[in-house]
């Protein structure tokens, strides 16, 4: 029943989650009515969605008048938005930089993070090293592994030399010299031990080792930890990196050929190059599709496939890998063999990256609904900056957004996916390849900084240096200089 009281206790229901008697003074307004939810559920004001049918029109503008509104107990207000967190008060104390260790140094950029010296031709071990400790889940799960390296097995010393090497480079405010991980790497891997006609190490292939390293990490790192769970996968490296994919084999020369479907598990997504591709993402397109012969039973003989693969849950660590290199055969050549060759072509890449357009319809239909939310708000911002008033919205857009908001919490777009994933990835890490073949030239590592929007660290083994985004946008290819290679990104809040 209507009452004079200030204040209600409402039903606010928010992603399934309902809070009950959620009391509000109408009195104060709706900038402190939004502080309230923000300190309920940790959706910061700027990303609130908050509609309550009956009592005002649309989404809550921060300039509506509450008071005078058709207040009830036990009215029902809904509220869209992706939380941070539940922000808690300050409980600690000031600390100077100068009472910081080393490693909180780093964190806040008051010493540059160390380099790694280049044992012979290690480069492409470098980068990589440096770009996957950007990545503090993968920290977390090399201390919490039930690892000693006492055992004889040389690719846990090589999980416990990574671990140690990481504590190391934290504790490090010069470059570092990883002989004990080279080591245990090259005695792991005997092909990363090849040398040259001359005697010294051969150069390497950095996607190769990134793939190597974490078949061996994902044997010993079992343990789940305060920041990651595994959610039904085995190890760390597959909650962390791996890409849940759906296959699809059609047969091009006959409809009659029944159509194969499966799901495998792959660390990285790979962008194929040819003359027409322009962009990252026109090359991801083309190695999410292929073409193959095999036998079609209805025909009786080989005949022409379409293999199609799409994503059907997201890391929240995604790699993609250029796909440069490839053999060349020279049959007019002395040894017939062959020689290695390089893609030099520029394949534009950007700091974001969409993924929308490469996952399977299902996950689609769990991203769609943050990415219309988004449009709508963008498209009112810009309705509100022409005219002066925020755009309204009628009845049936206020039923779309509260059936949004009351969606399946179960339907995940993948592991450690924060609450209303759009799809769009952020670039953290970029190794580039300087040179003609994989077998030779040069391996960089370029890292960007925790909580600096436009300083990146580029990792020439033992030498760090500061640089800026545009720098980084200048590594697409082209020529003989350093070229990106590898991409890491990390899901965007």
């Amino acid at each position: 029943a209507r009452r004079l009281l200030p204040t209600f206790g409402i039903k606010l229901k928010w992603n399934k989650q309902v809070f009950e008697n959620v009391e509000v003074d109408p009195s104060k307004g709706a900038q402190a009515f939004k502080e309230q939810l923000y300190q309920l559920t940790g959706v910061p004001p700027e990303r609130q969605k908050v509609m309550a049918k009956g009592l005002w029109k649309g989404t809550l503008k921060d300039d509506q008048e509450l008071t005078g509104l058709d207040w009830t107990d036990g009215v029902l207000v809904a509220m869209m938005g992706s939380s941070t967190g539940i922000p808690k008060p300050p409980t600690e104390k000031t600390v100077f930089v100068e009472d910081l260790s080393t490693s909180e140094k780093q964190k806040v950029a008051a010493v540059d993070p160390p380099g790694l010296v280049n044992l012979g031709n290690t480069c492409y071990m470098n980068a990589t090293v440096q770009c996957l400790r950007a990545v503090p889940e993968f920290r977390e799960a090399l201390e919490v592994a039930p690892i000693t390296g006492a055992g004889g097995d040389t690719a846990e010393a090589m999980t416990v030399a990574l671990r140690d090497l990481y504590k190391d480079m934290d504790r490090s405010d010069e470059y570092v010299t990883p002989s004990r991980f080279v080591q245990t790497m090259r005695l792991t891997f005997p092909q990363f031990a090849q040398t040259t006609p001359k005697g010294g190490f051969a150069q390497q292939d950095a996607d190769e080792f990134f793939n190597e390293l974490l078949s061996v990490m994902s044997s010993f790192l079992v343990e789940q930890g305060k920041e990651f769970k595994f959610e039904g996968k085995r190890n760390a490296v597959e909650a962390l990196f791996g890409i849940d994919m759906s296959t699809e084999m059609r047969c091009i020369e006959s409809d009659d050929e029944p159509v194969t479907r499966g799901t495998d598990l792959q660390r990285r997504l790979q962008c194929n190059i040819t003359s027409d591709t322009v962009t990252l993402e026109q090359g991801i397109q083309l190695g999410l599709e292929s073409e193959l012969e095999k036998n079609a039973s209805t025909l009786g003989r080989n005949a022409l496939f379409k293999q199609t693969r799409r994503i059907r849950k997201l890391p929240k660590y995604l790699t993609v890998q250029e796909n440069r290199f490839f053999w060349k055969r020279t049959p007019e050549s002395r040894d017939h063999q062959g020689v290695n060759c390089k893609i030099l072509k520029s394949v534009k890449f950007s700091t974001t990256l969409d993924i929308f357009d490469f996952c399977d319809e299902e996950l689609q239909k769990v991203l769609k609904g943050p990415r219309d939310e988004h449009l709508r708000d963008k498209m009112g911002r810009k309705q509100a900056a022409k005219d002066g008033d925020a755009m309204e919205e009628d009845d049936e857009e206020l039923q779309a957004a509260l059936r949004m908001s009351m969606a399946d919490p179960d339907a995940s777009a993948g592991i450690g996916i924060p609450p209303g994933f759009r799809g769009i990835y952020e670039l953290f890490g970029v190794v580039t390849h300087k040179g003609r073949a994989s077998d030779s030239g040069h391996y960089i590592g370029w890292v960007k900084q925790d909580g600096k929007e436009d300083d990146w660290v580029c990792f020439d083994d033992e030498t760090a240096s500061h640089c800026k985004t545009e720098d980084i946008l200048l590594l697409s290819g082209g020529g003989d200089r350093s070229m990106c290679y590898l991409c890491f990104y990390r899901a965007k809040e």
